[in-house]
């Protein structure tokens, strides 16, 4: 398998905090190497202290007028002459456009317009690209930052094939892994009927027909080398036995992937 891209997240707002760390270890393609909390500046290491970080995963919410999170920052592009830095807000920061080199700038990303597509933005990301969706793409532009060839502009998108009642159980049973017992009771139904819905979801996003060759689901996910090795290795090793926390992560990438504009 690929080695793992290690993410490192920079805030002190516990709620984003663990919103970004729970999709990076939903996605097979990234780790957590550590969280840095810019309140308490406690860094919370998972590994060793000296290990690489790939990309620094910053929220501009709580760090703009931090100093604490500026010197965090500056520390690590020292340490890391290779990191880039992942910028995520609630509103788009021009300044900061302005404080960092492009070169050390991997993506700026609106959080409403990323949704739950973080873990592509990195891979993407890793893959040499930069990455902005629309209105930080926008602001960049007017303000004649150096956009570079290999941007990649992307947001995330409309549950495919899925009724907006769906897509709220998809949310929170597949995005955000509810058991199904607390499935059950955030919808007010039974549990038999909480598994029959998940079951109802998976046939409809296609991924029955993945394990008997009739569903090629690289025209959803894209032709992306680790998710193919990791379906590879489930099929291969399950057959027609297919677990439910393997169906659930491959049901996360593909309901998680953005759409990427020209």
């Amino acid at each position: 398998m690929a080695t793992d891209i290690l993410v490192s997240i920079v805030s002190g707002d516990l709620f984003c905090r663990n919103w970004m760390s729970l999709l990076l270890v939903r996605d097979w393609r990234t780790r957590l190497a550590s969280e840095i909390d810019l309140e308490t500046q406690v860094v919370h290491i998972f590994g060793s202290p000296t290990q690489r970080v790939d990309c620094l995963l910053v929220d501009v919410d709580d760090f703009f007028e931090s100093a604490a999170g500026s010197a965090i920052i500056k520390d690590m592009l020292h340490k890391y002459p290779e990191l880039r830095v992942m910028f995520v807000g609630t509103e788009i920061e021009s300044r900061l456009f302005e404080r960092y080199e492009p070169s050390r700038i991997a993506g700026y990303l609106k959080k409403d317009e990323i949704g739950t597509s973080l873990g592509w933005a990195i891979t993407f990301a890793y893959e040499n690209h930069t990455i902005f969706t629309p209105e930080a793409f926008e602001t960049a532009s007017r303000l004649g930052f150096e956009i570079p060839q290999n941007k990649l502009i992307m947001q995330t998108r409309t549950l495919p094939g899925l009724t907006g009642h769906q897509g709220e159980i998809a949310r929170l049973a597949i995005i955000f892994s509810l058991g199904r017992r607390d499935l059950a009771d955030e919808l007010k139904i039974s549990d038999q009927w909480s598994y029959g819905i998940v079951s109802e979801l998976y046939t409809r996003l296609g991924l029955d027909a993945l394990f008997d060759g009739s569903y090629d689901p690289f025209q959803y996910l894209q032709d992306d080398p680790i998710i193919r090795a990791h379906l590879q290795e489930i099929i291969s090793e399950l057959g027609n036995n297919k677990k439910a926390r393997d169906l659930e992560t491959l049901a996360f990438h593909l309901i998680t992937m953005p759409v990427i504009e020209e």
